[in-house]
């Protein structure tokens, strides 16, 4: 499987009435994604938690930064698109692109996730040896995706994204709990300033 190198985020205010049409709708542009602008990988959900709770999210990855610009050629000519933003029912919030560091892991479960958690953080650094040393806890309590880099636009530009799938709530409390007895976790969290988490439940 091609690594993604970027990815980009999409979050968008949603009527309440219209969240299950506009679920369906993005999971079939996503699927426009993958087919037309090479998307490595895609994702669909509504954030549960947090400032922006119940609105939608897209999330799709790129082995190059053009790829992003192919997913906006692939907007101007979509008729799902235009259909989603000329609802009258959804407007974007938040659009930010994060530039991926490997953990070491593969990311190659090819299962679909029920759940997604993100965290932004401030840190001095990458800190990618303190962060890769943590992923076995991820992957000894099920994690399905894991992927962590720093966002390169907007308002939080600089600060890094941790992205972890799962599929179920246990399996995100279970990582949670293994992860606050482990020192190096909390020498982490020393040095990271966390500014959000927020749990995404994953449609498609």
């Amino acid at each position: 499987m091609t690594t993604p190198n970027f990815m980009m985020i999409t979050v968008a205010k949603c009527s309440p009435d219209f969240i299950k049409e506009a679920t369906g709708l993005t999971a079939q542009l996503a699927d426009e994604l993958k087919a037309n602008a090479g998307a490595v990988s895609t994702g669909v959900g509504v954030i549960a938690t947090g400032d922006e709770a119940g609105s939608l999210m897209l999330v799709q990855s790129y082995e190059k930064l053009s790829g992003i610009d192919a997913a906006f050629q692939v907007y101007d000519g979509s008729s799902t698109y235009s259909t989603l933003v000329g609802s009258g029912n959804l407007e974007v919030s938040l659009r930010n692109v994060v530039h991926l560091t490997s953990l070491g892991w593969s990311n190659s479960t090819g299962k679909a996730p029920a759940y997604g958690v993100f965290t932004r953080m401030q840190t001095p650094g990458v800190m990618l040896e303190e962060a890769s040393a943590l992923t076995h806890h991820f992957e000894a309590n099920g994690v399905m995706v894991l992927r962590y880099g720093t966002v390169i636009t907007g308002t939080n530009a600089g600060s890094r994204l941790l992205v972890a799938a799962y599929p179920s709530m246990d399996a995100i409390e279970n990582t949670y709990s293994a992860l606050s007895e482990d020192p190096k976790y909390h020498a982490f969290l020393e040095k990271a300033m966390v500014g959000f988490r927020n749990i995404i439940r994953v449609t498609a």
